[in-house]
């Protein structure tokens, strides 16, 4: 059973490297309408109440709003795959996530932190391990109980990881 599920996130991963290559292309090609999509994406996260990092904010806000908002994410991850949608999941992750990390350089005037590389990384892991999850359980109805269980406690170490490593970026 466990070689089910490394076959689905292995798909998983081969999906999210197309969507960033596309992401990768269009960036390359699009580069101002790059900077208008993720811009428009900062004005939806305002819309929950969430905002960029400034200067003063209360360390315990910026926690909350990481964790919920990252635990918020890897559920719908969760439910997507769940819902067997993978393959378009991993492919327009991997392309906004290339379009937003390439789109900062433009924004920030600054190449692109090493340690921003580092904490996209991790995040996607652990989504794509949890639409993986979602998947695997689809498609296994819980015949094996033990996958799950040892995938949704390394989606949570890596989601921990991320998170104290994101507040050490900003603290740092």
């Amino acid at each position: 059973m466990i070689k089910n599920f490394f076959v689905i996130f292995t798909i998983s991963f081969l999906f999210l490297i197309l969507g960033m290559l596309l992401g990768l292309g269009f960036f390359y090609f699009f580069k101002e309408e790059s900077v208008f999509l993720i811009n428009k994406f900062k004005l939806l996260q305002s819309l929950f109440g969430i905002h960029e990092y400034k200067e003063g904010m209360s360390a315990n806000y910026i926690f909350l709003v990481i964790f919920f908002g990252n635990i918020i994410s890897t559920a719908g991850y969760f439910a997507l795959g769940y819902l067997r949608t993978l393959i378009p999941v991993s492919i327009l992750s991997g392309f906004f996530v290339a379009v937003f990390l390439l789109s900062g350089t433009i924004r920030h005037s600054m190449p692109l932190p090493a340690g921003v590389i580092i904490l996209s990384s991790m995040e996607m892991t652990y989504r794509m391990m949890a639409v993986s999850t979602g998947e695997y359980i689809q498609k296994n109805k819980f015949k094996n109980i033990v996958t799950p269980i040892v995938s949704f406690s390394i989606i949570f170490l890596i989601f921990l990881a991320a998170v104290f490593y994101e507040l050490f970026l900003i603290y740092r």
